[in-house]
This record gives C-alpha cells, sequence and structure tokens, in this order.
C-alpha cells in the first residue's frame, strides 16, 4: 500500500462517480420522497459537535447532540484571576477535559493485521520495525519517546504480547516506526504478520499540569509575590532588581550581538519577569542562550532552561555549552537509547562516563556484559546511580529538559532561582507553570505569539482558552491602555534584520 504523500490525486478520476454536484444512484442510494419528509435539517454547529461526539461514542446520532449537557462549555480562561485558587479552579477541568479525550484518543487507535521485521540494537534489545497505515493517513500521532503494546495472536506461536517505546518515526527516507522492546524473552521474532498494536496512554504530562498547579495555589514559596501577582494579572508597581550588569553582553563561543540583541539582554537581566518576542530568524536563541550565561555568572544556584518541544531543548543546550557552562540535559527515561548531537550532555551519559565513582562503573560494565544483574547488584546500582545523578544535578550551572520533564522525581528536591522557556508561546499554561513552581524568582519567555500556538486536541478545551499560551495573557495585560504608563514587565522585540 503506497504512502498517502506518494498518492497521485487526479479529479477527473472521479468525474465517472458524479454527476451535477450529486454521487450517482447506484453509489449512493437516493432517499424516497418518505424519507426526504422525515428528513430533518441538520446545522453546522450540530455536524461539528456530531463528528466529537462520534470519536467518544461512535454510534452517536444527532440526537444525542441536543442532550441536555452535551454541549455545555466549561468556564473560559480570564486575564485576571483573584487568588491561585481561582486560577487553579478554571485551568484544573479544562485540563481534564484534555486528558480524558487524549486518553480516548490514543486508547481507539489499536492497528491490527501489522507486519513486523525484527532486529537487535546495540543495547541487545529487540526491535519491531513496521508500517502504520492510521499514521501516514493523519489519523493517529506518534512521536518518540511513545509506548506501544505489540500483540501477537497468529498460529505460530503461542499469544503474546510485550511493551516497548517508539524510537524512530516516519521520515523522508522511510516510513516505518521502530520500537524496541522492554523485555527480550519470550518474543516470537521468527513470526512477521498477525501483529496488533496499541497506544499506551501515559497520564504523567497532565498529572505534572495538575500539581503544579496545586503547588501554585497552596504554596507560598512556589514563586516570588512579584511573579505570583503577574501570572494572575493584577496590577503590580514594577521591580527592578540590584545587579552589577556585565561589561561586555555578548558570550563565549556564540556570535556577536546585535544591537537589538544586547537591548533585550540588557533589560531581561534587570527584570523579575521578561517577555522576548522575535520573527524566524531573528537570533532568539542565540540571544537566549547569553541571557542564560549571564544570568548564571549573575545568580547562584542552576538556572533552568525549558521548551515544550526535545527539539527546541537540544538546540539550545547545544548553544549554552558552547559557552562554556556546565549543562546537563535531563531526558525521560523512555529517550535515553535515542541518540543526539548531545547526547554526552545528558544526564544518563554524564553517569555513565563518570570516572570518580569506581563501583558504579564496574556494576554498569558488568550489567554491560551480562545484560541484567543480581537483585543485590541491581539494587546497589539504583542506589549508586542516585546519588551520581544527584551529584551531577546539584554541580550543573545549567540544567534543560522539557517543560514537563521539569516534573521528573529527580529535580523534586531542587530550586530554581532563575527560569528561561523557550518557545513559549508553543505550551499551553499549566505546562508553562511546571517549570515555574520550584522557588522561580526570575523568568523569562521567549518566543513568537505570532506563529504556531499550543496544540490542543479538544476542541472544547480549546475554545475555553487552553490553546493560549502564558506568553499572550501576560503580553495582553501588559498592553493594556492603563498599563502603558506602567510597564510591568521587560517586554523586548528583536526586530528581523
Amino acid at each position: 500500500m503506497p504512502a498517502s504523500k506518494d498518492v497521485v490525486w487526479d479529479a477527473t478520476q472521479w468525474a465517472p462517480l458524479i454527476d451535477d454536484r450529486s454521487f450517482l444512484s447506484w453509489l449512493v442510494k437516493v432517499p424516497s420522497e418518505a424519507e426526504q419528509l422525515r428528513a430533518r435539517p441538520v446545522t453546522f454547529r450540530q455536524m461539528n459537535r456530531l463528528e466529537e461526539l462520534w470519536k467518544e461514542n461512535e454510534r452517536a446520532t444527532v440526537e444525542d447532540v441536543d442532550r441536555p449537557g452535551v454541549d455545555e462549555e466549561p468556564p473560559g480562561v480570564l486575564l485576571r484571576y483573584e487568588d491561585a485558587y481561582q486560577y487553579q479552579n478554571i485551568f484544573g477541568p479544562l485540563v481534564k477535559i484534555e486528558a480524558d479525550f487524549d486518553r480516548k484518543l490514543k486508547e481507539s487507535q489499536t492497528q491490527n493485521d501489522l507486519v513486523v521485521r525484527w532486529d537487535q540494537g546495540l543495547n541487545t534489545k529487540k526491535i519491531a520495525w513496521m508500517n502504520l497505515p492510521r499514521l501516514e493517513s493523519g489519523e493517529v500521532k506518534l512521536a518518540v519517546g511513545d509506548e506501544l503494546k505489540l500483540r501477537y495472536a497468529g498460529e505460530l506461536a503461542a499469544h503474546w504480547e510485550g511493551v516497548g517505546h517508539v524510537i524512530k518515526v516516519p521520515n523522508n527516507l522511510s516510513d516505518e516506526v521502530a520500537i524496541e522492546l522492554r523485555r527480550n524473552d519470550g518474543v516470537p521474532d521468527w513470526c512477521t504478520h498477525n501483529f496488533s498494536a496499541d497506544f499506551v496512554w501515559k497520564s504523567t504530562s497532565f498529572d505534572r499540569m495538575q500539581t503544579a498547579m496545586k503547588t501554585f495555589a497552596v504554596d507560598e514559596q512556589s514563586v516570588s509575590g512579584y511573579i505570583y501577582h503577574k501570572l494572575l494579572g493584577h496590577e503590580i508597581e514594577p521591580v527592578t532588581l540590584r545587579t552589577t550588569m556585565p561589561k561586555r553582553f555578548s558570550a563565549p563561543g556564540l556570535p556577536e550581538l546585535n544591537h537589538s540583541q544586547v537591548g533585550a539582554v540588557k533589560a531581561v537581566l534587570q527584570k523579575p519577569l521578561s517577555l522576548i518576542q522575535g520573527p524566524p530568524g531573528t537570533g532568539k536563541t542565540v540571544t537566549s542562550a547569553t541571557i542564560v550565561y549571564q544570568l548564571s555568572k549573575m545568580n547562584p544556584g542552576p538556572v533552568l532552561v525549558c521548551a515544550p518541544s526535545n527539539v527546541a531543548v537540544d538546540q539550545l543546550t547545544e548553544k549554552i555549552h558552547a559557552t562554556g557552562l556546565k549543562v546537563v540535559r535531563l531526558t525521560a527515561k523512555s529517550r535515553e537509547a535515542i541518540e543526539s548531537h548531545i547526547s554526552f550532555l545528558t544526564l544518563h551519559d554524564q553517569v555513565a562516563n563518570n570516572d570518580t565513582h569506581i563501583e558504579l562503573q564496574k556494576l554498569i560494565q558488568l550489567k554491560g556484559d551480562q545484560g541484567e544483574l543480581s537483585s543485590s547488584d541491581e539494587r546497589k546500582y539504583k542506589a549508586l546511580t542516585r546519588a551520581c545523578e544527584k551529584e551531577i544535578l546539584n554541580t550543573a550551572d545549567v540544567i534543560c529538559c522539557t517543560c514537563v520533564g521539569v516534573g521528573d522525581p529527580r529535580l523534586s528536591k531542587l530550586k530554581f532561582r532563575t527560569v528561561l522557556i523557550d518557545e513559549a508561546t508553543q505550551a499551553a499554561e499549566p505546562e508553562c507553570m511546571i517549570p515555574l513552581v520550584f522557588g522561580c524568582k526570575q523568568v523569562v519567555f521567549v518566543g513568537d505569539h505570532l506563529q504556531l500556538g499550543p496544540v490542543i486536541m479538544n476542541k472544547k478545551a480549546a475554545r475555553a482558552g487552553l490553546s493560549q499560551s502564558l506568553f499572550e495573557p501576560i503580553l495582553a495585560v501588559s498592553m493594556l491602555p492603563s498599563r502603558v504608563r506602567v510597564t510591568v514587565s521587560s517586554s523586548w522585540e528583536i526586530p528581523k534584520c
């Protein structure tokens, strides 16, 4: 079956099926007069709502659309909130609506009759390669790190199922998906047909958003008082931080800044909350890396650098590393086997290559040779790994991860006074809250609200405002006429040269 991108659509080939804007009668039965009399008009709104209902219940009818409570809209987001409890009470249900929708969508995407070819990775784990037709058609979205359950129900082996995570998605070179299995035992790798794939839904990202909003509401130390009021849209006097400005604003290892970029860096260093906006090609990544370098030199403790996507985090991590700072890239456990150009900066790679923990290195080598450790050695290996991770994180100048990744238990004991969120306009507002509630006193949002925004799957949640980033309400409140004479935050625009 050819991929959808390879199909050549010729409209003239459809002409034999259509006559006078109607399908021919042998293809679609023409309703009788009696059926036409019983027919009822369906509005555009009802059609849209019915399409949404079909995702939850494929047997839904137009009558279901008109049932009480079916089309009830949740309260929308505001520009100003009385307190963090009101903020949580509005955003919490929206996140739940999106989570429930995402779960139902994932669980309905089982694909059957798959053909699998088997391979083995360098880590000796089994890899299943396959084409997913619904992925090619756009019905299914898949990302590296997603979990899938693979099942075999043929006659050449006993029923089998195993869970793995995606290590490759289709690209310009291949339409195949690669899944690395967690366990090798019992895998029917001599079979190629009669496989099925189930999407394993994980609530991690949604749970971390809810936890962050709860922390924001109940923990007075989660953010500074200024940032607390700013996030809620309150009127508050501007604050200038007491700091010694650097003599040179450009950072070592990075291109020299132009006048506009220097102005952005200078403004950010003096403000507790800053917005940097600029279209593609204006050097936002270099500017962001320079800001992180200067903030690291000026403030105690590590700087937390986040973005909604792994690609954006990796790009910024590379730039920051070029300045000579000690950078740690934290990835999800499911992504640790994925190679990238900054793999040597990842926490798991730094642990594996650490030469100060001799006993840990011996256990790592033993595990690599034997494939597994004894129960006592496994306990010792995990304890030593945790200690080594803690040491590396505590001595880092900069820690980089996705916004959701900040909720990783390995960071739970750390405090981050200074936070920079890149591509902030592509993250939903509750997603941006996750990195802020670790004691943030200075935050920089970088993005372009005129470009792509957050992707929200549920239309009801999107209409209520979940598709809005945190960047936009802060910008909107700052730009209200009553705020013009009192600049609440540093809002800097980088012009395109």
